[in-house]
């Protein structure tokens, strides 16, 4: 009897630490029950340490879990299930955020501010936000660099020679910066006095194109027109041009008059022996004029 007692008080013990766990599990979880949800998928560039089970935090308050999370199309696609009391708008916004030291992660949701709501068939994208331990990730890697860079400035600086070129190269720097004050100072009389005149070519030129202003876009216009005037001179020319090249053809092809004169050697002939002939008579006149040319004194 005593050791059945003894046997129900170990049972009972067992049933309320597995009672305590299991609230436990529930409380630190954040499971809730009797509470429906729906689901969105969001695409982000990448994730980090984020996974199953991980918060959704809307605007601070803790609103889901991530259900899911697989690669797509290079990206990851993570699948949300919110609470349906969670109204997403067309400029809903998610961001994969840093909760803690050790690089834990949530889902960070702005439902936005839109008229419009966030169609929930299609998955929008999603940003990530670089926690601690990806900063203090590059911080050693800017620290290696940092380390290499020095090393090979040591290398570099390091030599008798190196030393003493960068002593040269100061004292050569001192050296022009001592000179240049020098001439700023000899010279400071008529730097003040070209800065006077540029400032007072400056002014007569405004005074100038303040009183010219009607006359210059008078002539701004007279410009556009005659812009416009030489367009056209230039287009009748390019219309001379084509019907010149085809008169030019027809000719060639011995099209027309003027075609069938120019390809006719016969013709071309005749008129050499007419002008020859006329060139004999006007040689002829010339040395015997008295032969063409009679006086009759009444």
């Amino acid at each position: 009897m005593t050791s059945r007692i003894s046997e129900l008080r170990v049972g009972l013990v067992v049933v309320v630490a597995v009672a305590i766990l299991v609230v436990g599990i529930i409380w630190i979880k954040g499971i809730k029950f009797n509470q429906t949800k729906y689901r969105y998928s969001v695409i982000f560039p990448e994730v980090g340490t984020l996974k199953v089970g991980d918060p959704v935090s809307v605007s601070g308050v803790d609103k889901g879990k991530v259900k899911k999370i697989q690669l797509y199309q290079g990206d990851v696609l993570v699948t949300l299930d919110l609470s349906t009391d969670v109204v997403l708008k067309k400029d809903a916004n998610f961001t994969v955020k840093n909760i803690g030291l050790m690089g834990e992660r949530f889902v960070a949701v702005q439902t936005g501010y839109s008229d419009t709501l966030l169609d929930l068939s299609q998955p929008i994208r999603g940003n990530y936000d670089s926690g601690v331990s990806e900063v203090m990730g590059r911080m050693g890697e800017m620290i290696d660099q940092l380390g290499r860079l020095v090393a090979n400035l040591e290398g570099v600086l390091g030599t008798k020679w190196s030393r003493e070129s960068m002593t040269q190269i100061i004292k050569n720097l001192k050296e022009i910066s001592h000179d240049m004050n020098a001439l700023l100072n000899r010279n400071k009389g008529k730097f003040d006095q070209t800065m006077d005149n540029l400032s007072h070519s400056s002014a007569e030129l405004k005074k100038i194109i303040d009183e010219n202003k009607e006359k210059l876009q008078t002539t701004v216009d007279n410009f556009g027109e005659a812009s416009v005037k030489l367009d056209n001179v230039v287009t009748v020319l390019d219309t001379i041009s084509i019907s010149l090249k085809k008169l030019t053809s027809k000719i060639e092809s011995g099209e027309g008059t003027l075609g069938q004169l120019v390809n006719d050697t016969t013709l071309y002939e005749q008129i050499k022996k007419t002008a020859q002939h006329v060139d004999d008579l006007i040689l002829d006149i010339k040395k015997n004029p008295k032969k063409y040319l009679k006086v009759t004194v009444f």
